[in-house]
């Protein structure tokens, strides 16, 4: 693993991470490398994210029975049957992940927010001292932008939301951590970007660099043109559990030293309910695209031995018909021998064998 130090973006599809990471590489922190990093220009100009590193969390989730919309239900303490050296094939790949990301080196800022759900696996293999920002965001404003890029209804989004970010915080429990709602951000980049650096220079682990950050460079890239969707002060949508966590949100901006415990509460039932379904209907859908694969295959081989079968039934064929051809031309000169006048005048002597035959073939008596 790549010695850092690290400092991870922690929060939400849609939340804003990716503006907060450009902001820190432009700060000074090492993005992943540009030929690693994920480029979807329709979702977002740039993304700040490792495609290797990605993959690899996509991976995880797969292991772990889900996908990042459609989480799994983890268990407290999930991340012990994953301890470095449990899986030395896992392990290895997920070194080999961070130092594709950041073959450079540190200090470094990893954005991926699938970290949300998989953080504890990869706080026993990240080399310490670990920080990180967590950037969170309406929870409305979330799901329309997931309506608007996956066509996911917004209720769905919510659920989404809510486990993202209990996971995602209770995850970071004992790390020193900065919290921020991205909307503050957007509205003002110089405080809210500047409030962060003028902590992150307050690390043992980031001092030494913090004098040659570019701090303008890194509030100009927050534009608040990046705003794509409203912010609703109360949405019909939450019931109490998820409200409870926003105020909970509320209640933390800021820097911690470090993150003290989880969320308050428990999730929503409607919430594990739903991602409980979105699972299955994922389950579905990879076992009819297996299907569909199977399909597809044995239908090419289907119509290769076909053709292959078509092939040998043309070359029988032409031999029938050769055979035919040659049958033909055997009955025609036989009836042409037949009918000769040598046939006629030796028919005597052929009567004449076929008598001596039937009497060397007598039984004596």
């Amino acid at each position: 693993m790549p010695l850092g130090p690290w400092l991870l973006v922690v929060g939400m599809h849609r939340s804003g991470t990716s503006a907060v990471a450009g902001a820190l590489s432009r700060l000074g922190f090492a993005a992943p490398a540009p030929d690693d990093r994920v480029v979807d220009p329709e979702s977002n100009p740039e993304h700040w994210e490792s495609q290797s590193l990605g993959a690899f969390d996509n991976a995880l989730l797969a292991r772990l029975g889900g996908v990042w919309d459609g989480p799994p239900d983890l268990s407290d303490g999930w991340e012990l049957a994953h301890l470095p050296g449990a899986d030395a094939a896992a392990d290895a790949e997920a070194a080999e992940a961070a130092a594709a990301a950041f073959p450079a080196g540190g200090p470094l800022v990893w954005k991926d927010p699938r970290t949300c759900l998989v953080l504890p696996y990869w706080r026993h293999r990240i080399p310490g001292p670990m920080a990180a920002v967590f950037v969170w965001r309406a929870p409305a404003a979330v799901a329309r932008s997931l309506q608007a890029r996956d066509g996911m209804d917004l209720v769905d989004g919510i659920a989404l939301w809510e486990r993202y970010n209990r996971t995602g915080l209770a995850g970071l429990a004992g790390i020193d951590t900065y919290v921020v709602d991205y909307e503050s951000i957007l509205e003002d980049p110089t405080a809210g970007i500047g409030a962060i650096a003028a902590w992150l220079g307050s690390l043992d682990q980031f001092a030494p660099g913090a004098a040659d950050w570019d701090l303008e460079a890194a509030t100009t890239a927050v534009a608040p043109s990046l705003r794509h969707q409203p912010v609703d002060a109360a949405d019909d949508l939450l019931d109490d559990a998820q409200r409870g966590l926003v105020d909970h949100l509320v209640a933390l901006g800021g820097p911690h030293r470090p993150v003290e415990a989880p969320p308050p509460g428990t999730e929503s039932p409607w919430t594990t309910a739903l991602l409980g379904h979105r699972r299955a209907l994922w389950t579905l859908a990879a076992e009819r695209d297996h299907l569909l694969r199977m399909t597809a295959a044995q239908t090419a081989a289907s119509e290769s031995l076909a053709a292959d079968y078509l092939e040998q039934i043309q070359g029988l064929h032409a031999e029938l018909g050769a055979l035919r051809g040659r049958l033909q031309t055997t009955l025609e000169a036989n009836e042409h021998l037949l009918a000769s006048t040598s046939w006629r005048v030796t028919e005597p002597l052929r009567s004449l064998s076929q008598a001596r035959h039937r009497k060397t073939d007598a039984p004596e008596r």
